[in-house]
């Protein structure tokens, strides 16, 4: 999928089982499940595909595993997601959200979206040790198209609650309540406490029907403890719908009426919002988020900066067909709207973020060029990993150092060792040679004691030792001639190194020249940084604001070209080291081959 296209609107279909109420009645099954596959038929004809369906059979764990689970690691990666209810009144939304909830259902498997949701939530953050978090709740309802704090202590004292639009955190509510929550048993009275303030009243359709739109939302706050620039902030919206609902069957009148034609209202609205975001043919168009306080709400929830999950519950029975196609039809359009979700960080320590990483590869990259030592530059500071790997790597350098003049060392007494050994041998054997055939030929055994059969026996095994003699001198030979080419060559290899060390000086002069450059645009860069963060938003201090960017665009051009000067001169030690490496080899054959000659002789 391309990247503007956006994420598609998931949609859940829940439909829960026949009622007693329906049972009396007389009421059948409309609807079929196709087995193992998302999708539902209306009677014997019309069928819809959704991102997941439940049947009467599902449990609220298979519910919230499968379709609601997976919204929660989005949040800490700084996603926002908003889980909706919608469906007829009656169907099962505020049962499958657990806005009925309370603390002593803890353990029953009839808890619903929400209260799985905060125990998830607190499960998680424990098993982040590495990050601090902040939490907050909000509880609210619209009644009658007024927006309503569940969370304040005294309704009729409330503070007037207002909806305000944001450029770069969407939509906001001024006036209503956040507290802060440190547990999940901190965010579960919190939404006890609302679910008692919330409005429900009694319809001929449901005993405890809801006569508002209820949204609790959790504001998540995480910065890394070792790095206060890197933060992330989500917030999750938890949505239960009020139920659409006819009059005719609702059976309501005064209140009841009133407030049921104010839930359809809303609904209505929220049905063409879903309508101009779900139309190919109106894409880029004009969508009615103003038309009532819901859409307005759930503006980035649908079309904006959210993953959003649509839960549509529907009741199975026939008497209710007219309104479960209603809702099977608005579920579907839901499915086509894309939303566009990005990672909510604070554009400023974004933008300290990537400077400090720029800055903190430029050290790493001095400190590379100097061999592993640390430059001295003003002003700037490395970091905690930086100086770590500074002190490792200068510990590690003075042991290779002690070890290479002990190796050296050795060597020299070694082959020293070897050439009086070889010496030794060669003469002994060269004397053993000499002395055997003399006393072979001078024998008087061999002429007067000894028949003619002995005597061409013993004159064979003589030339035959003599000629296996001279064989393994003149090999003796030919090794020492190779290694004194070996010799010759690691000589010509170290006086070449030596060539290069006037390079070498010429090489640390340009680090200092590029050090105290760097030094200098470090420090022009922090001034810049800071009076960026303290100038205020007049019109002389943005244009100021705006050249003192472009001058940072120009410092971090230059920073560039630093980087590959350093590259540059860096070859002149990556070329010593290669000759290092090679007089090394050739040290090594030259023992081994010594070591393979006394072994042989």
């Amino acid at each position: 999928m391309g990247k503007d296209e956006g994420i598609p609107v998931r949609v859940a279909l829940r439909c829960r089982p026949l009622v007693q109420k329906e049972i009396n009645e007389g009421c059948k099954t409309c609807l079929a499940f196709v087995p193992r596959e998302p999708q539902v038929i209306v009677g014997n004809e019309k069928s819809f595909t959704y991102d997941f369906v439940f049947d009467p059979l599902a449990e609220q764990e298979e519910v919230y595993n499968t379709a609601v689970s997976p919204l929660i690691q989005g949040l800490f990666k700084g996603y926002n997601a908003t889980v909706l209810a919608y469906g007829q009144t009656g169907s099962g939304k505020t049962f499958s959200m657990g806005g009925a909830y309370t603390h002593d259902q803890e353990n029953e498997p009839t808890v619903g979206v929400i209260p799985r949701v905060v125990k998830a939530l607190f499960q998680e953050i424990e098993q982040r040790a590495d990050w601090e978090f902040l939490l907050k709740v909000s509880y609210l309802e619209i009644y009658n198209e007024e927006i309503l704090d569940l969370l304040y202590a005294s309704r009729d004292k409330a503070c007037p609650i207002s909806i305000r639009e944001d450029p770069k955190e969407g939509i906001k509510i001024c006036g209503l309540t956040e507290r802060d929550v440190k547990t999940a048993l901190d965010t579960i009275s919190c939404l006890e406490q609302g679910n008692s303030s919330r409005t429900v009243a009694s319809t001929a359709m449901n005993s405890q029907s809801s006569r508002s739109h209820a949204i609790f939302t959790i504001s998540i706050e995480q910065k890394k403890r070792a790095d206060k620039n890197n933060s992330f902030r989500s917030k999750l919206h938890l949505v239960d719908l009020a139920g659409s609902e006819r009059q005719k069957k609702t059976k309501a009148e005064g209140d009841r009426l009133k407030e049921g034609i104010s839930i359809n209202r809303g609904l209505l609205c929220l049905g063409n919002v879903i309508s101009a975001l779900g139309d190919d043919s109106k894409k880029g168009g004009f969508v009615p988020y103003r038309d009532s306080k819901l859409t307005r709400l759930l503006q980035d929830s649908l079309g904006g900066n959210s993953h959003t999950l649509m839960i549509a519950c529907v009741s199975p029975a026939d008497s209710n067909m007219e309104e479960t196609v209603n809702t099977l039809r608005y579920a579907d359009r839901a499915r086509k709207i894309k939303n566009k979700p990005i990672v909510n960080t604070d554009p400023q320590a974004l933008e300290l973020q990537k400077l400090k990483q720029q800055v903190q590869d430029l050290q790493v990259l001095l400190l590379q060029a100097h061999g592993g030592t640390l430059p001295v530059l003003t002003n700037m500071q490395p970091s905690e990993n930086l100086q770590s790997l500074m002190m490792k790597t200068k510990t590690l350098e003075e042991e290779n150092l002690k070890l290479s003049r002990e190796l050296s060392e050795s060597s020299e007494q070694t082959a020293q060792f070897l050439e009086r050994i070889i010496l030794d041998e060669s003469s002994g054997i060269a004397a053993s040679i000499e002395a055997l055939v003399d006393e072979v030929t001078n024998s008087p055994l061999s002429e007067e004691k000894l028949d003619n059969g002995e005597k061409r026996s013993s004159d064979g095994f003589t030339a035959t030792h003599a000629l296996r003699q001279a064989q393994l001198s003149k090999e003796l030979i030919e090794l020492n001639k190779a290694l004194v080419l070996k010799e010759a060559l690691a000589k010509k290899m170290a006086q070449n190194d030596n060539q290069l060390e006037p390079m070498q000086g010429e090489y640390l002069i340009n680090i200092k020249s590029l050090e105290a450059e760097v030094g200098a645009l470090q420090k022009e860069k922090e001034e810049l940084i800071l009076a960026l963060h303290s100038a205020k938003k007049d019109t002389n201090q943005a244009k100021l604001s705006e050249r003192r960017r472009k001058r940072l665009h120009e410092l971090e051009g230059q920073m560039s070209d630093l980087k590959k000067k350093l590259l540059e001169q860096s070859k002149l030690l990556k070329l010593r080291e290669c000759t290092e490496k090679t007089v090394t080899k050739l040290n090594d054959e030259i023992k081994v081959s010594i070591i393979q000659d006394i072994k042989k002789f």
